[in-house]
């Protein structure tokens, strides 16, 4: 399902045949890149889709007694430092997973790891941070700030180091009363501040913006998205205005999801306004180079190769 109620949010599919996609982002030299639950990051190379690096493990977020398992996930974050791509290896279990770094096409063994983030609380369902998603890239480009979903307990925030490859819990919502868990997206701010998407408990419109100080590791300013429900995209538009992508959450089916623009006031609530623009099961935005709003979604049914990206014009003068 694409729809758009606006003739100026003209909608295009510009890569099909994806199995669950995840994170979209692009190179410097302006190539789509998009994660894939085949254990795959595709790269779109004129109107090619190249598979630029296999062999991730995956793991299937369902089962039930008769052992049938689905919603299955491989990386789920992948951005460009340079010519060099990151990707968070989230199809292993929590507390195992990294973030590797690749130079060239290949396979995801031949990429140079960070550390694997523990459990950080004595709560035995913490089990250390999995399902990594949502990375971004300070401005100076020495950190990889990554969203974990390890624990809800926490929802911690990690960042790592570009040259000594550390991977380290870095913001805690629960640490500062804030109860909405489940990051999902991260976008550099200006000076040190970083803004965080929150998506919330499934199928609930409790979903949260935060600004955080990196450097003191407090939250400096927080936003309510009234009537949306589980928000997982996010992207800067201008001033204070940012595409969210409303993702409407469920482990038995996709969901119609939408577009949506969000302005971050004075106020703890954010002015929502609609797009027009109806996905199904939309999960990540990104600006392209184009100016175009670029947005992965799961498509019909969970995996199978019907996921896509779409570009969405008119949402960035």
């Amino acid at each position: 399902m694409v729809t758009s109620a606006s003739a100026e949010n003209k909608v295009d599919t510009v890569l099909r045949g994806l199995v669950n996609p995840s994170s979209v982002s692009f190179s410097p030299e302006g190539e789509l890149t998009v994660c894939d639950a085949r254990g795959l990051v595709v790269v779109l190379k004129g109107n090619q889709p190249v598979n630029y690096v296999t062999g991730f493990d995956t793991e299937h977020w369902k089962s039930n007694d008769e052992g049938k398992k689905w919603y299955a996930v491989g990386p789920l974050s992948a951005i460009w430092s340079d010519s060099e791509l990151i990707v968070t290896d989230a199809g292993k279990a929590d507390g195992e997973e990294t973030l590797l770094f690749f130079d060239a096409k290949g396979k995801a063994d031949s990429g140079t790891k960070t550390n694997s983030v523990p459990p950080t609380s004595d709560d035995p369902a913490d089990k250390g941070e999995g399902n990594l998603t949502g990375m971004s890239l300070s401005k100076d480009g020495s950190t990889v700030y990554v969203c974990g979903q390890g624990f809800d307990g926490k929802s911690w925030v990690l960042s790592a180091d570009i040259n000594s490859k550390e991977l380290k819990p870095l913001l805690s919502a629960d640490e500062n009363g804030i109860e909405t868990n489940s990051p999902m997206q991260t976008v550099v701010g200006e000076g040190n501040s970083l803004f965080v998407l929150y998506s919330g408990k499934g199928g609930e419109a409790d979903g949260l913006i935060v600004l955080w100080d990196v450097e003191s590791k407090k939250p400096a300013a927080q936003w309510t998205l009234p009537g949306v429900i589980n928000p997982m995209g996010l992207a800067h538009i201008e001033g204070n205005k940012f595409a969210v992508v409303e993702n409407n959450w469920s482990l038995e089916q996709t969901n119609a999801g939408r577009v949506l623009v969000a302005t971050l006031g004075d106020e703890s609530e954010a002015e929502i306004k609609e797009t027009g623009v109806s996905l199904n099961g939309p999960v990540s935005c990104a600006f392209g180079p184009d100016d175009r709003l670029y947005v992965s979604q799961m498509g019909e049914e969970f995996d199978k190769p019907v996921g896509s990206v779409v570009a969405i014009d008119g949402l960035k003068d």
